[in-house]
């Protein structure tokens, strides 16, 4: 019966016998839980450094009245302004009236570039594999032509004298467009061959990535949808815009953010010399930066910039927060 009783295991002992593997699996899911920080901590270095420290000195320059002469030739003459220069910008008329412009051409862009972006994706859902493959192609090589070389061809197609637009409206009857300057007025050139220019460089975006999601609406839905009596725009509101909302609502604020900032296209468009009717903020900060050389001035613009798109940009950052809990 003793020897019984002393080949048991006691109670005490097996606690023992079992602390060191609790303690080793107490550290591992210790460590597991600061393994994504780990991980994360070299992406975070080299985004402070390549974004977070030109963000530290665009804001010193602010605050400062550097400009070329006394960048290159007496930089000892340097000093802080204070919040002169921010006076100086806010209190320009012409800042805000190409704050007014960009607002006002970001909206419309915008709104033709995710209308006709959503009405092309559609399209492609019901085109054969081939045309598809075609149209898809086509979009690829728009999508890698320079803003640059667009804002040309466009110069081109809209010209005066013998363009392709004028042309065209000619030939479809518009006896007066033959030699129309769509320049001319500003409000027409930059409402106008400026919209379209920016539209057509960013459609290829829009129509694939809103193709691509529409891909994920599940058939059965729209199967559904329709045998319930759905008409197609009834089944296209209800039943893929909910699916695609995702995707659709990032594109949006995306494409805010790009063109808001619009410069290459107006650059070329005016033959690098944009008339004060063509000046968006982008073309301002330009004017103000490279142009005048007034370096202070230019940061304080683009941190009115920031200040603008902040909006948008905290919508962006949630919406994908959003998506990433979803999935």
């Amino acid at each position: 019966m003793s020897v019984i009783d002393s080949d048991r295991p006691t109670a005490s002992a097996g606690r023992q016998d079992a602390s060191p593997k609790s303690r080793w699996l107490s550290r591992r899911g210790v460590a597991d839980g600061y393994m994504p920080y780990v991980l994360i901590v070299p992406a975070v270095v080299v985004m402070l450094g390549v974004i977070g420290y030109p963000i530290f000195k665009l804001i010193q320059l602010s605050f400062q009245n550097v400009n070329a002469y006394l960048y290159l030739a007496a930089p000892a003459l340097v000093r802080y302004i204070g919040f002169d220069g921010f006076t100086k910008v806010l209190s320009d008329p012409t800042f805000w009236q190409s704050v007014e412009r960009s607002v006002l051409l970001t909206v419309e862009v915008v709104v033709l570039s995710i209308g006709l972006g959503l009405a092309f994706a559609v399209l492609l859902n019901r085109v054969s594999n081939w045309a598809k493959v075609t149209v898809v192609t086509v979009l690829m090589f728009v999508w890698a032509i320079p803003a640059l070389v667009s804002g040309t061809v466009f110069s081109w197609l809209f010209n005066n004298t013998g363009g392709v637009v004028d042309y065209i409206c000619y030939e479809l009857g518009g006896k007066g467009m033959l030699d129309h300057n769509w320049f001319a007025n500003p409000t027409q050139g930059l409402y106008v061959v400026v919209a379209a220019c920016v539209v057509w460089g960013a459609l290829p975006f829009l129509v694939i990535g809103l193709n691509a999601a529409m891909t994920q609406v599940p058939k059965e839905l729209v199967e559904a949808s329709k045998i319930d009596g759905a008409s197609p725009w009834q089944s296209f509101r209800h039943v893929v815009i909910p699916v695609i909302r995702p995707f659709l609502l990032l594109s949006t604020a995306l494409s805010f953010i790009w063109d808001f900032q619009v410069f290459a296209q107006i650059w070329a468009l005016r033959q690098n010399s944009p008339e004060p009717g063509y000046q968006t903020i982008g073309v301002y900060l330009y004017a103000q930066g490279v142009a005048s050389s007034h370096y202070s001035r230019s940061a304080v613009v683009s941190i009115a910039m920031i200040v603008l798109m902040l909006g948008v940009l905290v919508f962006y950052i949630r919406q994908v927060i959003k998506i990433g809990e979803q999935d």
